[in-house]
């Protein structure tokens, strides 16, 4: 069951024989960078899934982040030894070495009733781990269910028509997004220079799970290297401050005409703010447009 392999950037156009030839053949004479373990058989939605959201991954923080979002798409309910070195070869540990703890094939059963219908309810994208999961009967959930909520208590209909409630306990996962050092409040954000990984969401702080969502944005509160970033730490990126020298931009008679102008209001791209033409002394409203750059408002 403990597979210990070398994987390089240069591999990942091999075949999948060659792959696994390749782990079942190569030595263990080093400590591995990074171990991955998968049980035989596993509980999970249709479709693909993040190799994170199932395995236990230790050894080097950097590397065990990337992997988690190695990319599985189980084929036939199940997927190989095979399957994870070449997702594995996506990511930042291609040309480290992985020890690899699973099985040869790994099964993929469908997710309990209580997730399916959670994912359903919530919209939620990825696992729902539900502990405490009824084996059998109806049951119904609660009229709403927030993400990330640690339990929550099922009405259940035994087969002889009796009624009961049953509490069970949940985990929600998903990607997290962080930054690898330390930002300060007032910071603008910049989506290419955060990283992912899988991580567990709570009810009370929503994250952020794409760095694209992050773009346009500044830390409304400093955080710590790695911390998760959540929707409350930030807001929109101010690129106008009250008092700043800008640009009024208007049209005129169909042609385009700029003039010099203050900020009397502070604001992000596409807010409306107050401004003055310095020319004319007119207070005007106007639409931020890029930085230092409002179209006037006709």
């Amino acid at each position: 069951m403990k597979r210990f392999a070398v994987l390089e950037a240069k591999k990942r156009s091999f075949t999948l024989a060659a792959l696994l030839l390749f782990v079942l053949t190569a030595g263990g004479a080093h400590a591995a960078d990074l171990s991955v373990e998968l049980p035989e058989v596993i509980e999970a939605r249709h479709g693909t899934f993040y190799l994170g959201e199932y395995a236990v991954i230790t050894g080097d923080e950097v590397l065990g982040d990337s992997a988690s979002m190695a990319v599985i798409n189980p084929a036939g309910g199940e997927f190989s030894c095979g399957d994870v070195i070449e997702a594995l070869g996506a990511t930042a540990a291609a040309g480290m070495s992985v020890s690899l703890k699973m099985p040869d094939v790994v099964k993929v059963l469908p997710e309990s009733s209580v997730a399916s219908e959670l994912r359903a309810m919530t919209s939620w994208k990825w696992r729902i781990d539900v502990e405490g999961d009824i084996a059998s009967g109806g049951f119904s959930l609660p009229p709403k269910v927030v993400p990330g909520a640690r339990s929550l208590s099922l009405k259940l209909m035994t087969p002889d028509g009796d009624k009961a409630n049953k509490q069970v306990k949940l985990r929600w996962y998903q990607p997290v997004v962080y930054s690898e050092s330390s930002l300060q409040k007032d910071s603008r954000l910049d989506s290419s220079s955060l990283k992912r990984r899988i991580g567990t969401a709570g009810m009370t702080r929503p994250l952020v799970w794409d760095p694209s969502q992050l773009d346009d944005s500044a830390l409304r509160r400093g955080i710590r290297a790695k911390d998760p970033i959540a929707h409350s730490d930030v807001e929109d990126a101010l690129i106008v401050r009250s008092g700043a020298s800008i640009k009024l931009v208007a049209s005129v008679g169909g042609l385009g005409v700029e003039m010099k102008g203050i900020a009397l209001e502070r604001g992000a791209k596409g807010d409306v703010i107050k401004v003055r033409n310095l020319s004319t002394r007119k207070i005007l409203s106007g639409t931020i447009i890029d930085a230092g750059r409002v179209s006037i408002i006709n």
